[in-house]
Formats: C-alpha cells, structure tokens, sequence
C-alpha cells in the first residue's frame, strides 16, 4: 500500500508525498531487501527535488540546555602526589563553543530537510566545578549526576530535550585532566531532569583538524536520535545506524549506511 501511494503520488508530481511514503515503506513496513532497495533508489532520487522548508519558525523545536562550566578547581592523587588544576574558560574559548552549537542547529536544520530546529539556550556556571567522576589517576568526566547542582537550577520548570554540558580538561594550569572519551551521550535520564545528557570533557583543540564546527554535537546528538528509535519506538536497530559505525570505502563490517563509504583522504565523518 505505502509503495502504491508512493507511485501514484509521483505521477501526479506531489513529491513530499512520495518522498513521506517511500520513507514509510523503509521505516514502517515488512518489506524485502528488493522492495527496500527500490524505497531507496526513489529517496535518493526524489530527496533533492522535493521541496524543503526554509523557515526556522515552521520547523518542530527540539529544545537544547547547553551548561558552560566557566571554572574547573580540580585535584588527584598521583601515588604521594597531589595534582591540581585550575582550568578557565576564556572568552576565545566560549566563542568557540558557541560557534559549535550554531553549526550543530545548522546541521540539524538541514539534514532534516528543515523539518526540524535546535533551540538552544547557553548558559554559564562561574562557581567553580571541583568534582568529576573517577578514581586514582582518572580518567575523570563530568559525569551528570555530580553536575546537578547546577543543571537542575537550570532545568527547574522548563521543557529540555537535550543538555549539553562542557568542562575545559586542557591548557592553563596544571597537566590536561585525563579524560576517557571526546564526549559521551545518554538517553534520558532522570540526572538530567528526563532530557538526553551529552558531557562533553572539553579541549581547546576542537574542532579537530579537517572536522567540522557542530560535527561531534551532531555526532553525540545522533546518538540520542539512535536510542529514542531503538528503545522508545522499537525500530530494528540496522534502520537507524549508531554514528558510530561510519565505514571507510570497502570495508564490509556489520553496521553503517550501506550506500556511504567514507574515503581515506576524508578528514571528517559529516557525509556519514
């Protein structure tokens, strides 16, 4: 029936219909691996076409609460040692971060073909964070239910989708914190009031070189896109790939967009 309606509605030219149905015949229907393969021929071919919305206040909101931990007093110990450090966030350093966000909302704007809008809300903590999660030597993160002093002032009576929390581990003083990880992603969780938690132990250095601005949001974000179909919705799980299972031209491990091979000269996974 979806691929029925799919047919009809590009012969009479309708093509967000037929764009809406043949998506349906991937996501909602028991189809063979042939009739899926038709559905994406037809997507890849229609979705250039079909007319996208161009206006941010017709697009669904998803609501973003992004915390900025302006100061880091932080200590450990090494053997006899005590290691402390003191990390600030600089000015440079928050243009960056929200340079980041503005292009993770572009990428999400556009890549759902303006159906969708991040509205997010930066805020800064200046009382120093002085507790991270882990023990002896690290690594450490700033694991969210250690940040709820904070957040949960923040989240008190507002409606948030996702929160994004940055703690600078690098540069001024003392050594780098050892984190384990760029950033790391939740589903929902009550530490961040019921919204998806994205901790993010920052370095100065991102974006990482050939990366792009709002690549590793997205990516982490993406992550919450995967559990929500997955665990909420119930969808098998090779009909929305994890962002972390981009593959290089050639490789055939499980996992990935079948159509996308990423190319060794690549710097970045944002066609993936």
């Amino acid at each position: 029936a979806c691929r029925t309606k799919a047919l009809d509605a590009e012969k009479a030219q309708d093509l967000p219909a037929a764009l809406d149905a043949w998506e349906r015949v991937i996501d909602r229907c028991i189809a063979t691996e042939e009739q899926r393969g038709e559905a994406r021929a037809h997507i890849k071919d229609l979705r250039p076409k079909a007319p996208r919305n161009t206006d941010p206040k017709k697009a669904n909101a998803w609501k973003v609460l992004v915390v900025i931990f302006r100061h880091l007093d932080f200590s450990w110990k090494d053997g006899e040692k005590t290691v402390e450090v003191h990390k600030t966030v600089s000015p440079a350093d928050e243009k960056k971060i929200r340079t980041s966000i503005e292009c993770f909302a572009k990428h999400v704007f556009q890549l759902s073909s303006g159906m969708l809008r991040i509205d997010a809300d930066i805020q800064v903590v200046d009382e120093p964070l002085t507790k991270l999660h882990g023990n002896g030597k690290g690594p450490f993160s700033p694991a969210p239910h250690l940040l709820r002093p904070a957040t949960d002032r923040l989240l008190k009576d507002k409606p948030v989708d996702t929160v994004f929390a940055y703690v600078k581990f690098d540069k001024d003083q003392g050594p780098n914190v050892p984190a384990p990880f760029v950033a790391a992603t939740f589903g929902s969780i009550a530490d961040g009031g019921g919204a998806g938690f994205i901790m993010v132990p920052w370095h100065t250095n991102y974006p990482f070189p050939g990366e792009t601005d709002g690549e590793m949001e997205l990516h982490e974000w993406l992550h919450q896109i995967d559990w929500m179909f997955r665990h909420v919705l119930h969808y098998p799980d090779d009909l929305v790939p994890t962002s972390d299972a981009g593959r290089f031209e050639g490789e055939n491990r499980p996992g990935g967009d079948p159509e996308y091979g990423r190319k060794r000269s690549e710097t970045t996974w944002i066609g993936f």
